[in-house]
Parts: C-alpha cells; structure tokens; sequence
C-alpha cells in the first residue's frame, strides 16, 4: 500500500510542537504507552488515535510467553498527514524493536510503512527519549521492574 506523503522531503521549519503522554492500553497481550505529537492542536482527534491503534496493532508480535510486553506508540499529526512509531522492547528488557506508519489526510485507513527504514522525526524523538528514560530509570535499573511507574512517567509540553 501506498501513500503521498514522502518522508523528509518537504521543507520545515523548527517550531515548538505540542507532545503528550496518553493514557496507556491494552493491545493484543500488549501494554502499550501511548504518545501524541501534533503541529495543529494540543492533541490530536480520535480518528488520529485510531489510525495509530491500527498501526500498533499491525506492528506487534505475539506477546511475550514469560513475562510481560510493552511497547509504545507515538502518533504525530502535522499538516501533510499522520505518522506513528511503534516501538516494544525485548523479553530481556534491554532491545528496543521499531516500526513506522505514515497515512496522508484524505484518508487514514491507508497507511504504509515509512519509506528507506525511516524511524522518528525530531519531535517523535523527544517522546521517544521521555520512553527511554522512564524504561530505563523504572525497569532496567530496579529488580524487580516498577512497570506501574514506568507507565506513569510522562512528557506533557512544547517540544
């Protein structure tokens, strides 16, 4: 499948864009820490988010048959269209797996995967250094994991 958008072609200019953490879902055996990104408003509308439960879904493996499975999703709205990063992290903790969808406005049901391996824009990256940070501080550092405070730890700003 295929899209308009193209993947860092277009010109643009830096300027402060609205990044929040969500609240967390179930997604196929999966705990999932949902982001948002959007150049347009505070938060992005619900078609947005369900365009990125849609690439969540489509991205993750069966989950984990010891332990826990996390991943996360950054959904990024701009003006051209929608992308999300979808990122879930390896049974041993440590690996860090990625996939990235783009769809253009007309229609957000046809999503395709982000062309030449693309994986996050300077504005997914800061929701993207927010998830290492908390998997970091609250699973690999503490024995046992503190999951309920990795999935609490957020980012909510200009970005």
């Amino acid at each position: 499948m295929t899209t308009g958008l193209q993947v860092g072609v277009r010109p643009t200019r830096y300027t402060p864009r609205s990044v929040r953490t969500l609240d967390h879902e179930q997604a196929d055996g999966w705990t999932v820490k949902r982001y948002a990104v959007s150049a347009l408003r505070e938060l992005p509308p619900e078609e947005v988010h369900a365009f990125a439960r849609q690439a969540v879904r489509r991205s993750l493996p069966s989950p984990y048959a010891e332990g826990p499975s996390h991943a996360f999703s950054v959904v990024h709205e701009d003006e051209d269209g929608v992308y999300v990063v979808v990122g879930w992290w390896s049974a041993n903790r440590l690996i860090l797996h990625t996939r990235t969808w783009l769809a253009d406005w007309s229609d957000l049901t046809r999503r395709a995967e982000a062309p030449a391996h693309a994986t996050a824009c300077i504005w997914e990256m800061a929701a993207m250094a927010c998830e290492r940070d908390a998997w970091v501080e609250h699973v690999v550092r503490r024995d046992p994991p503190q999951y309920d405070r990795y999935l609490a730890a957020g980012i909510h700003g200009e970005y």
